[in-house]
């Protein structure tokens, strides 16, 4: 009897470790699966790019993908919807897909509340959005942009990428795109409600990197309008205060004629971007798209176009030794600045004058921002003409000036400065004269000592004529306002500062606020942050000259203009005080 016990006892104990055991095995075998699942299956390491939200360049830069921040290297896949042009998608290189997405059965009695994968007229598909979703988010890395036709697919959608966001599945940038503004040659009202689309997103999935564009119609070999400055605008106060990420989709063989709008609105925040792309029989100019490469940053642009524009362009727009052409009206970034990089680095010239009047040459360094300061006068039993007054009382026609300019190498910004108020509208003249010829390849400031309410002094430059004028005769500028000396004794007051901001308020182009320095260390605290805060484009410009004083005197002053914004504040000083002002950065 006790060995029937003994021999039962030991049964059991066999038993409970032969469960323990496969149970252990089991264990181990789910760790090893979900381990080497974890392996295999495609993922992205860094926390702060594998986010719905993040940006797409740092994204892929990440993976490997690309080597620097660079729109033109990303690839893209057009129209991945059915189950054929998915998987076919999933197997390309392309680095981001881009799908279409509407409702099943859209606007029939058999519509069902499901988002399809589909492009209009289409209304069934092979491909429901939940299925693409998890093909491409289990088997991939690729970007995601989803395209919507109608709101009736937006909120079921989002709710889908917001639970799978929510479970941790969604890894990767996600851009919303839709068209929800009427844009060029669009004679009906087709596009997605703009407030309820904006609103969906706002509330269902903010994650998202918007994507809101313009419906467009163009038709080759016919006349054909471009983006509007009302357009651009409208589509900035919709979406200027929303927090995401936002990349205007826009139609490339348009955007050269309508770059002075999409140049302002890329200004207005560092979370624009464009994206470029381009209809199936849309003749784009590859010269086009070199001048919109040359105009921003690399990272500010994506380009999605078509075979064999694409590689052409991209040949082009990697040889460092290529032409450039810049606009008039942009930013010295990135001709003389590197984004980000410090106002600093830019200097002003001066230029060598050989001779003098109609047969002036100039000779000048290779990169820089050159001064020129512009008078009217008569030359030969000419006409009163602009002309740029150089020391030791020699002239040189304007006009002549900056054609020689044009045929030089060189990497120049031009600063006119307008020293009598007569020579204003003329020197203007010149500048919509040579521009129209192709003859203004560089970024060019238009500025004067104005005249204006508290700071009105006789004989100078009447600050609403200044504005005026460049609007009439020549807008694609930027506009470098500074206050009389007379003014100045007890520094940057109050007054002068709201009246100076009242009278460029309104401007879109670019302003460069001139300050001096010696008057600026006199004055009461903020008011470089206050003059930049006058708009996202502002910049401010801090001048001083060795007949003001040594640059001891000003040391503290220009150290401190830098600690407001140091790529928005420029200096315009003596080579040996900027090299001075150089060694005290460095040292701090």
């Amino acid at each position: 009897m006790a060995c029937q016990e003994e021999c039962s006892n030991n049964r059991t104990k066999w038993i409970f470790a032969i469960v323990a055991s496969l149970i252990l095995v089991f264990v181990i075998g789910l760790v090893l699966y979900f381990t080497l699942q974890k392996s295999t299956q495609p993922g992205c390491e860094q926390d702060a790019v594998c986010r719905p939200d993040a940006d797409m360049l740092d994204y892929l830069l990440s993976l490997g993908q690309i080597s620097q921040r660079d729109g033109l290297l990303v690839t893209w896949y057009h129209a991945a919807n059915s189950q054929k042009e998915m998987w076919a998608a999933l197997n390309s290189d392309a680095m981001v897909l881009e799908a279409d997405i509407t409702m099943e059965g859209l606007n029939t009695a058999n519509e069902t509340g499901v988002p399809i994968m589909a492009h209009p007229p289409a209304i069934y598909s092979d491909n429901t959005l939940q299925e693409w979703l998890k093909a491409v988010l289990a088997s991939s890395q690729k970007g995601i942009k989803l395209d919507f036709k109608s709101l009736k697919a937006l909120g079921p959608s989002l709710d889908l990428l917001q639970q799978l966001t929510k479970d941790g599945e969604v890894r990767r940038p996600v851009w919303i795109n839709a068209d929800i503004l009427r844009g060029p040659n669009v004679p009906i009202s087709i596009e997605v409600n703009a407030t309820q689309f904006l609103a969906l997103v706002q509330e269902k999935y903010p994650e998202a990197t918007l994507s809101p564009g313009w419906t467009t119609l163009y038709v080759p070999l016919f006349p054909n309008n471009t983006y509007t400055q009302a357009m651009v605008e409208k589509m900035q106060e919709l979406v200027g205060a929303l927090p995401q990420r936002v990349t205007f989709p826009v139609r490339a063989v348009m955007v050269r004629a309508a770059w002075p709008h999409f140049s302002w609105l890329l200004g207005q925040s560092d979370r624009y971007s464009l994206t470029l792309w381009q209809g199936a029989s849309d003749p784009v100019s590859v010269d086009d798209l070199l001048y919109i490469r040359d105009n921003c940053a690399i990272h500010q642009v994506y380009y999605d176009l078509f075979e064999p524009v694409l590689s052409q362009f991209k040949q082009l727009a990697m040889n460092a030794t290529r032409k450039r052409s810049y606009y008039s009206g942009g930013s010295l970034i990135p001709l003389l600045q590197l984004p980000r990089e410090d106002g600093l680095s830019v200097m002003w010239l001066a230029f060598d004058i050989q001779g003098n009047g109609i047969t002036a040459t100039i000779q000048l360094p290779d990169k820089g921002m050159i001064l020129l300061n512009v008078g009217l006068q008569k030359l030969a039993g000419r006409d009163a003409m602009p002309v740029v007054h150089a020391p030791g009382d020699l002239v040189l026609i304007l006009e002549s000036c900056l054609m020689q300019l044009a045929t030089q190498p060189g990497r120049w910004g031009i600063h006119l400065h307008i020293a009598e108020p007569t020579a204003l509208r003329p020197a203007l003249a010149v500048l919509a004269r040579l521009s129209t010829s192709g003859h203004l390849p560089w970024p060019v400031w238009v500025g004067a000592t104005v005249s204006h309410a508290s700071f009105a002094v006789p004989g100078q430059v009447a600050g609403k004529e200044l504005l005026t004028a460049v609007a009439e005769v020549f807008p694609h500028v930027t506009v470098a306002p500074g206050w009389p000396e007379e003014v100045l004794s007890s520094g940057y007051g109050e007054q002068l500062l709201t009246d100076m901001l009242e009278l460029c308020q309104d401007l879109w182009q670019p302003v460069s606020f001139q300050l001096q320095a010696v008057p600026l260390g006199q004055s009461m605290a903020g008011v470089v942050a206050r003059l930049l805060a006058a708009s996202p484009r502002a910049t401010v410009t801090v001048e001083h000259s060795s007949t003001g004083g040594s640059y001891a005197s000003v040391q503290a002053v220009l150290l401190a203009a830098r600690t407001v914004d140091r790529t928005r504040v420029y200096y315009r000083l003596p080579q040996s005080y900027r090299e001075d002002l150089l060694v005290d950065v460095g040292r701090n």
